[in-house]
């Protein structure tokens, strides 16, 4: 039986409409590209994996770090130390070791303070830094890292967060890695490179003092700051920072004189003693205080100024006590018989590291002493004379009582008669 030639045509145009209307999928079509694009993409693939694993090995190896515990030494009087997540303080007396992350370290009283010790690895003596805690201080450790990895490029980080008082800081690189320290402060944050720096915080301001290295202040959305060595500046509660300017600075107002006598200097003269007078006057071209008695001689007399200083000099470097001298008159050798009445002298009240209230003081004289009176404390200057005085670093010549509070200053004179000239005061820290 002989198929039907119509039927068959009809088939195949079916077919042709039905490959029409369901197209083959274009990589049917060209199988070759396919194969090509699989080849690339699986060679895309391992390169990704032969680049990106071992970078990815080496930045963990890089970045992984380990807590690094701290160290504590209460070096005078009981410091309070709160463990992590505990409002239960621990009375340190001595050291402790094993200082964690989220600790808080507290020295309340005037006669409290510690020294933190940032150890380089667990179990060992060599330090990369330290930071000696003030009184009524008030430190929380946030974070201390170390790498991992002894072969990590990463330094040594510490956050700390001084919520009051004041604390001193020196770091150091420890086998060649760097330190990076910041501090947080209610006023803001610094980052610093290693050097030795200085932090007190104050109720509207945090003041920061470079001595060495360079620290960065941050506040809020203001520009960053660079406080170079030397230099001080203050971070206020208002999110800006002042400008930087020396770190010395004169713990006395008006030195100079240039205020009226009672506005910032007041004027005293003891009970039951003959007075003096004193009074600021031009002299030479310049504001001084003149103190003078004529009178009566071998009587008793003494007159001076003071002012209020009450200022922590704890963690500066330097106290220098600086000022002009010229003696015109004096009758009394010396400084008398117990040598205490030089016609000019200064004399500072302080309070010591141990909360001790001491005095030191320096006079001036032109008039040879007797031979069975005995002088110390004092120069010997030429009168008629303007005599620039500079004290020793008084926090070396007074280690041994330390002073870690500035109370107050006097100049006065004493003895008989006499008439002394005094310029130009400072008591300058760095």
């Amino acid at each position: 039986m002989t198929a039907d030639p119509s039927v068959s045509q009809s088939a195949a145009a079916d077919s042709a409409r039905a490959a029409q209307s369901h197209p083959l999928p274009r990589w049917r079509e060209r199988p070759e590209r396919v194969a090509w694009v699989v080849l690339l993409g699986s060679f895309a693939f391992f390169l990704i994996l032969l680049i990106g694993i071992p970078l990815g090995v080496q930045a963990l190896y890089q970045s992984a770090a380990v807590k690094q515990p701290l160290r504590f030494e209460a070096t005078i009087g009981t410091a309070l130390f709160f463990p992590p997540r505990s409002d239960q303080p621990i009375a340190l007396t001595g050291g402790r070791e094993g200082i964690a992350e989220g600790s808080r370290l507290e020295t309340r009283g005037a006669a409290t303070q510690g020294v933190l010790g940032l150890p380089f690895k667990s179990q060992s003596d060599e330090l990369m830094g330290t930071i000696l805690v003030y009184p009524n201080t008030s430190l929380e450790i946030v974070r201390s890292r170390r790498p991992y990895f002894a072969g990590s490029r990463q330094p040594y980080t510490v956050r700390l967060r001084l919520l009051e008082g004041h604390i001193r800081l020196f770091t150091r690189s420890a086998l060649e890695r760097p330190v990076e320290i910041q501090i947080q402060t209610p006023h803001g944050e610094a980052h610093l490179e290693e050097g030795n720096y200085a932090f007190l915080v104050y109720a509207e301001s945090t003041e920061v003092v470079v001595k060495q290295g360079v620290a960065r202040l941050f506040q809020q959305e203001q520009k960053e700051v660079l406080i170079e060595p030397g230099l001080r500046t203050w971070m206020r509660a208002d999110g800006t920072a002042l400008p930087p300017v020396s770190a010395e600075r004169n713990l006395l107002r008006d030195g100079a004189f240039d205020s009226p006598l009672g506005e910032v200097w007041e004027s005293y003269s003891p009970p039951y003693i003959t007075p003096g007078t004193v009074e600021f006057i031009e002299e030479d071209g310049r504001n001084v205080a003149r103190f003078n008695f004529r009178g009566p001689n071998e009587i008793h007399t003494e007159v001076g100024i003071r002012q209020t200083v009450d200022q922590d000099v704890h963690g500066y470097d330097s106290l220098v006590l600086k000022l002009d001298v010229k003696l015109i008159w004096q009758t009394l050798a010396g400084a008398g018989e117990q040598s205490s009445e030089f016609p000019l002298r200064v004399e500072i009240t302080y309070t010591d590291v141990y909360g001790k209230v001491e005095k030191w003081g320096h006079g001036f004289y032109y008039r040879d002493p007797r031979e069975d009176y005995p002088l110390f404390g004092g120069d010997k200057i030429e009168v008629f004379t303007w005599y620039p005085f500079e004290s020793e670093n008084l926090m070396e010549l007074l280690e041994a009582t330390k002073p870690a509070h500035i109370d107050s200053i006097r100049i006065y004179a004493s003895g008989w008669n006499y008439e002394a000239l005094a310029s130009d005061v400072g008591l300058i820290v760095e």
